[in-house]
C-alpha cells in the first residue's frame, strides 16, 4: 500500500500538504522485479516516474545508443525517471536496472503535472527540486 509518509519521506515530495500528497498516492502503482529485471531501457516511453520502496535499482544514463557501464544505486526512499515530467522528453535517457529483488512505485507523470497545475506552489517547489536533482546527477557523472 502505498501512503502519504513514503511520499513524504523523499526529497522530491518532501513539504507538500497532505492533500496534495494524497492526490499523489492515488496515481501510485505498486511493482515488483525481480534481480537483473529492467524497468526501463534507454529510448522508451517516459510515462512514470518512479520511487524505490525496496531493493536497489542501477540508473544507467545514456550515451549515444548505450547506457554507461557504471551508474548510481538507487535504494528506499530514491525518485528516478524524472523525464516522465519533462514534457518535450517523451523517451528514456537512461536505463534502470533492478540489482536485486525491488519494489517500486509508479507514478503517471502526465497525472502528476496535472496535480501540481492544479496545487501551483507544490508544482512549482517539486520542479525547483527536480532541476537540482538532475543538475547532481549530471556533476557525478562527469566526476565519474
Amino acid at each position: 500500500m502505498v501512503t502519504v509518509d513514503a511520499l513524504r519521506n523523499t526529497e522530491l515530495f518532501q513539504d507538500l500538504s497532505d492533500e496534495t500528497l494524497g492526490a499523489i498516492t492515488g496515481l501510485a502503482k505498486v511493482a515488483s522485479y525481480e534481480d537483473g529485471d529492467s524497468i526501463y531501457e534507454l529510448g522508451d516511453d517516459a510515462d512514470d516516474l518512479y520511487l524505490v520502496d525496496s531493493g536497489r535499482v542501477r540508473f544507467s544514463l545514456g550515451v549515444g545508443n548505450r547506457p554507461l557501464a557504471s551508474g548510481s544505486v538507487m535504494t528506499a526512499g530514491t525518485i528516478f525517471g524524472w523525464a516522465a515530467l519533462l514534457e518535450a522528453q517523451p523517451r528514456r535517457l537512461a536505463t534502470a536496472t533492478c540489482l536485486e529483488p525491488s519494489t517500486v512505485l509508479a507514478i503517471n507523470g502526465r497525472a502528476l503535472l496535472q496535480i501540481f497545475d492544479r496545487d501551483t506552489a507544490a508544482g512549482y517547489t517539486v520542479m525547483r527540486r527536480l532541476a537540482a536533482m538532475i543538475a547532481r546527477n549530471f556533476m557525478e557523472t562527469l566526476s565519474s
